[in-house]
This record gives structure tokens, sequence and C-alpha cells, in this order.
């Protein structure tokens, strides 16, 4: 068989997508359980514009943590987790106690919390069964849970779900979202949490609530910030700063040239964000992700500041080789400085 054959026979094979879609969806929950304990970037699912950021230790508030702090084993791990807006929501009391369940076949889905600023939605869910009906052990049996606002699966700029056991019959799930586009959906929202097939046992989970928008002043910039690579293939423009209950956000463009929207080979850049004060953003502190998976339309989320600074530095940085390589290091070019007054 010459190379045309072979092309042509690669060609006609017929993928099963929505098998494909339930396989990444067991993987991804797959790693959230095993690596929840490295605290690092496990993926990021550019194509479908969604970047999911596994933490060790999940997005539960302190005050839920807390609670938790009391329950053998789990303690250890949620009294020291910290969320991007962990000592905001627990000092402001942000989060609203929801306590709503669904339960089938011996399996109960409860959501406990929820909070939202207009940008970002913070939702945690309990799960509890007889160990036997928690399938916890078995990566085939996990199924897979989304969650909807007004209806329809949000679009999302920055995504993570992370999940740990409190005791054999108990586990507590927590997913955070940066949306796509801040405040699209208005003060007042519907959310909904759905399970599908959930630790072995067959069947839909659904529960929905209401949820009002955290009421706060929100101070936004539109800096008209912008930088250009040398060789004009790369111009940064950073739109608007907003400094939400939930995070610090950067909405940011990248402009590149349109074959590499062709080919498929556009850039996507890891950042670091430093303050006038010096205070430097990266790792946990600094969560990032595209919208509409071409990697044009960024979204930096970083945690609230109490004080608004007079300038935030942003650096972007190419990483495709290890720390010292010549293929890792700062775009100095793209380096800009958004001044916020």
């Amino acid at each position: 068989m010459d190379k045309g054959d072979i092309r042509q026979s690669i060609d006609d094979i017929s993928i099963p997508e929505e098998l494909l879609k339930q396989r990444e969806k067991t993987a991804i929950y797959k790693a959230k359980r095993t690596k929840r304990k490295n605290i690092k970037r496990l993926s990021s699912l550019i194509a479908s514009g969604l970047c999911i950021s596994v933490l060790g230790t999940g997005f539960l508030s302190p005050a839920l943590a807390q609670s938790l702090s009391h329950i053998p084993i789990i303690g250890p791990i949620y009294a020291q987790f910290d969320d991007l807006a962990a000592e905001k929501i627990e000092q402001n009391a942000l989060a609203s106690t929801i306590e709503k369940h669904d339960t089938h076949d011996g399996v109960t889905m409860n959501v406990k919390e929820a909070v939202y600023d207009g940008g970002r939605l913070v939702v945690t869910v309990e799960y509890k069964g007889d160990y036997s009906k928690l399938d916890l052990g078995n990566e085939a049996n996990q199924g897979f849970r989304y969650i909807t606002i007004n209806g329809s699966e949000p679009n999302i700029a920055i995504g993570s779900s992370t999940s740990d056991d409190v005791n054999s019959n108990t586990i507590i799930e927590s997913h955070q979202y940066t949306l796509a586009n801040y405040d699209e959906y208005g003060d007042s929202i519907t959310v909904a949490v759905h399970g599908e097939n959930l630790f072995g046992r067959k069947g839909k989970w659904d529960v929905s609530f209401p949820l009002e928008k955290v009421e706060d002043k929100i101070p936004t910039f539109t800096p008209n910030a912008k930088v250009q690579t040398e060789d004009r293939i790369y111009t940064l423009s950073v739109d608007q700063v907003s400094f939400l209950p939930l995070s610090t956000r950067i909405d940011m463009t990248l402009d590149y040239p349109t074959e590499m929207d062709e080919n498929d080979s556009w850039p996507s850049f890891p950042y670091i964000v430093t303050d006038d004060q010096g205070h430097v953003y990266k790792n946990l502190e600094l969560q990032y992700g595209h919208v509409n998976g071409s990697g044009h339309k960024i979204v930096l989320a970083l945690p609230p500041m109490s004080t608004i600074p007079k300038t935030l530095t942003i650096q972007p940085h190419y990483d495709n080789g290890d720390p010292g390589t010549p293929d890792y290091g700062e775009i100095l070019d793209l380096k800009v400085e958004v001044p916020l007054n």
C-alpha cells in the first residue's frame, strides 16, 4: 500500500464522536481524582475553548472547608484549602447556602453552596450513598457531570473541577468557572448541576436553583494598552480590567497572522502579572484561558484585590522547553504595562 492509499484509508475511518466525548469526560474525571494531591496544571482543552486547571484540594470556600475539617481524613486537606477568592468569600459570607438534592438508585447529589459575581461562578456539590453504590475505584463507572446557566451550557474561558472522598460513602466535589464574557447573564441566573451514570449507577441527576449576583461595586478600567513584537507577528492588547468580588479579571486580545488560524498553529502563551507593589501573580494565583478556542480572546483571573494598584505589568512567556533552554523565557516584545487610573 503506497502513501496515498494509507492516507485515504485513514481518512475513511469512522470516528464515534459521542464515544470519544464520553471517554474524554471519563479521563478528565479520573485525572482530577488521581492527581488531586499534586497541585499542578494538568491540561488545557483549547480546542473546546475550555481551560481546565486541576488543583490539589479543590475550589471549596473556607466556610465549607472549615466544616469539613472536623471530619476524619478530609480535615487536614481542606483546612489548608485556598481558592482565588477564599478569604473574601469567608470574610464577607458571599456564598449562598443551597442544600437542594436529587436521589437515584441510592446515590444522592446535594448542591451545598454557590456564589456568582457576573464573571465567575463557584458551586460545591456533595455525593452520598452506600460504599457499594459509590463505585469510587472503577474509572469506567465514574460517569460525568456538568453545569448549565439558564438552561444552556455556558461559554467558559476558564473552568476547573476537583473532588475528594470525605469517607467511604461521601464525596465532595467543587466546580469553578470564569465566564467568557463578564456580565453576560446579568444579576439573576438559574444554575443547574447535572450528573449522568454516577459512580456505576445508571440514571440522570439534576438539581437547579436560582442564584443572585453578589452585590458589590465593580471598578472597571479600559486601559487601551497595546504592544507589538518587533517582527509585527503578534500584537497584544489589554481591553479591560475588572475588580470583581471573586477575582481580578483581565480581558485581552492577541492578534496574529491569519494563516495560524487556518493551520491551527495559533499561539498559547502562559502569563505572569506583577502589580506596582512588586507582588507577582503566577502558578496558583493566576488562571488563564481562551475564549472560543482560537487564542485571540484571552482571560486572566487573579485573586480579588481590596486595593486597586496603580499599574499592572503583564509578561507573556514561551515555554516550549525546560527553564534555562532557548525555548523557554520571557517574550520581551509583548511585555505590557497597564495603567489603572
